[in-house]
Protein backbone atom coordinates (compact mmCIF):
# COMPACT_ATOMS: atom_id res chain seq x y z
CA UNK A 1 0.00 0.00 0.00
CA UNK A 2 1.36 3.39 -0.95
CA UNK A 3 -0.42 6.69 -0.41
CA UNK A 4 0.50 9.91 -2.23
CA UNK A 5 -0.43 12.94 -0.12
CA UNK A 6 -1.19 16.49 -1.11
CA UNK A 7 0.99 19.32 0.25
CA UNK A 8 -1.45 20.06 3.10
CA UNK A 9 -0.56 16.68 4.64
CA UNK A 10 3.23 17.22 4.55
CA UNK A 11 3.80 17.87 8.25
CA UNK A 12 1.49 15.03 9.29
CA UNK A 13 3.25 12.81 6.76
CA UNK A 14 6.62 13.41 8.41
CA UNK A 15 5.18 12.53 11.82
CA UNK A 16 3.48 9.43 10.40
CA UNK A 17 6.75 8.28 8.85
CA UNK A 18 8.61 8.70 12.13
CA UNK A 19 6.53 6.30 14.21
CA UNK A 20 5.72 2.62 13.93
CA UNK A 21 2.28 1.25 13.17
CA UNK A 22 3.18 -1.59 15.54
CA UNK A 23 3.07 0.89 18.43
CA UNK A 24 0.25 3.24 17.46
CA UNK A 25 -2.91 3.36 15.35
CA UNK A 26 -1.74 5.95 12.83
CA UNK A 27 -5.23 6.63 11.49
CA UNK A 28 -6.47 7.51 14.97
CA UNK A 29 -3.41 9.44 16.12
CA UNK A 30 -3.15 11.58 12.98
CA UNK A 31 -6.85 12.06 12.25
CA UNK A 32 -6.89 10.11 9.00
CA UNK A 33 -9.79 8.20 7.49
CA UNK A 34 -9.32 4.57 6.45
CA UNK A 35 -11.10 3.65 3.21
CA UNK A 36 -11.63 0.11 1.91
CA UNK A 37 -9.10 -1.27 -0.55
CA UNK A 38 -9.98 -3.83 -3.22
CA UNK A 39 -6.85 -5.98 -3.69
CA UNK A 40 -4.80 -5.72 -0.46
CA UNK A 41 -5.55 -5.89 3.27
CA UNK A 42 -4.37 -2.41 4.38
CA UNK A 43 -6.89 0.41 3.95
CA UNK A 44 -6.51 3.38 1.65
CA UNK A 45 -5.88 6.82 3.16
CA UNK A 46 -8.97 8.82 2.19
CA UNK A 47 -7.25 12.20 2.63
CA UNK A 48 -4.53 11.37 0.08
CA UNK A 49 -4.82 12.37 -3.56
CA UNK A 50 -3.72 8.93 -4.75
CA UNK A 51 -3.38 5.45 -3.29
CA UNK A 52 -1.60 2.48 -4.84
CA UNK A 53 -2.47 -1.05 -3.79
CA UNK A 54 0.77 -3.02 -4.19
CA UNK A 55 2.33 -6.39 -3.59
CA UNK A 56 6.03 -7.06 -3.10
CA UNK A 57 7.41 -8.95 -6.10
CA UNK A 58 11.17 -8.90 -5.45
CA UNK A 59 13.21 -8.54 -2.26
CA UNK A 60 16.67 -9.41 -3.64
CA UNK A 61 17.86 -5.78 -3.38
CA UNK A 62 16.65 -5.14 0.16
CA UNK A 63 19.86 -6.00 2.03
CA UNK A 64 22.16 -4.13 -0.35
CA UNK A 65 20.05 -1.08 -1.30
CA UNK A 66 17.00 -1.18 1.02
CA UNK A 67 14.93 -1.47 -2.18
CA UNK A 68 11.69 -3.41 -2.55
CA UNK A 69 10.26 -4.00 -6.03
CA UNK A 70 6.46 -3.67 -6.01
CA UNK A 71 3.70 -4.44 -8.46
CA UNK A 72 0.78 -2.03 -8.47
CA UNK A 73 -2.45 -4.04 -8.39
CA UNK A 74 -4.89 -1.13 -8.33
CA UNK A 75 -4.53 2.65 -8.39
CA UNK A 76 -6.92 5.20 -6.92
CA UNK A 77 -7.21 8.98 -7.17
CA UNK A 78 -9.54 11.42 -5.46
CA UNK A 79 -11.32 13.28 -8.29
CA UNK A 80 -12.50 15.92 -5.80
CA UNK A 81 -8.92 17.14 -5.40
CA UNK A 82 -8.46 19.38 -8.43
CA UNK A 83 -4.85 20.20 -9.37
CA UNK A 84 -3.26 18.84 -6.18
CA UNK A 85 0.28 19.69 -5.24
CA UNK A 86 1.57 16.25 -4.32
CA UNK A 87 4.72 15.69 -2.30
CA UNK A 88 7.42 13.10 -2.89
CA UNK A 89 10.00 12.16 -0.27
CA UNK A 90 13.65 12.31 -1.33
CA UNK A 91 15.06 11.27 2.04
CA UNK A 92 16.65 13.09 4.98
CA UNK A 93 13.72 15.50 5.36
CA UNK A 94 13.74 16.66 1.75
CA UNK A 95 10.61 16.64 -0.41
CA UNK A 96 9.71 17.64 -3.94
CA UNK A 97 6.40 19.46 -4.38
CA UNK A 98 4.55 19.27 -7.68
CA UNK A 99 3.87 22.80 -8.79
CA UNK A 100 3.99 23.89 -12.39
CA UNK A 101 2.08 21.99 -15.05
CA UNK A 102 3.00 22.18 -18.70
CA UNK A 103 1.15 20.76 -21.68
CA UNK A 104 2.97 19.75 -24.83
CA UNK A 105 1.50 18.68 -28.13
CA UNK A 106 1.16 14.93 -28.23
CA UNK A 107 2.47 12.93 -31.15
CA UNK A 108 0.32 9.95 -30.24
CA UNK A 109 -2.62 9.14 -32.51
Amino acid sequence: MSAIPELELALRGVEIGNCSGRDVDKFERFGLTPAPSKRVAPPLVAECFANLECKVTDTRLVNKYNLFVLEVLKAWIDPAQKNPKTIHHLGHGKFVVDDEMIKLKSRMP
